[in-house]
């Protein structure tokens, strides 16, 4: 009598090992593209509470002052209202020395002010201008 001996397989199929890469691939992937897109809304939700930051500070120097700043940059209408902010605000991916934000005095007040002003950031990932004006 002969038997049947069935033999034990050790270890995967080549098409086995090639379906779980794949699906660890597919899922490394969308994992990489969820936490792109997480990181980009986080910087700009960054962007947009650094402006209603800046504006806020700014009306508190106008009601001291009379006027807002009449400098035309970014970083000198900073220092002209450091005394209002505890740290500079600047873009996520810039610097306390290239701050990425805009700052434009519009109109004249009392000849030495601006009566308004504009403040300025670019959004990710298309570049999309957001800002904030007053009045």
């Amino acid at each position: 009598m002969k038997k049947n001996i069935l033999k034990k397989k050790n270890g995967f199929s080549m098409i086995e090992l090639l379906v779980v890469t794949t699906i660890m691939i597919i899922l490394t992937t969308i994992a990489l593209v969820s936490y792109r897109q997480a990181t980009q809304n986080s910087r700009n939700a960054k962007r947009k509470t650094d402006m209603e930051i800046v504006r806020q500070q700014l009306i508190l120097y106008r009601s001291d002052n009379g006027c807002y700043p009449s400098t035309a940059t970014y970083l000198g209408m900073i220092t002209e209202i450091g005394e209002y902010l505890n740290d500079i605000p600047y873009d996520p991916q810039g610097s306390a020395a290239s701050p990425g934000y805009t700052y434009v005095p519009s109109g004249t007040c009392q000849g030495t002010g601006a009566s308004g002003f504009t403040l300025g950031a670019t959004l990710e990932p298309d570049s999309t201008a957001y800002t904030v004006q007053n009045p």
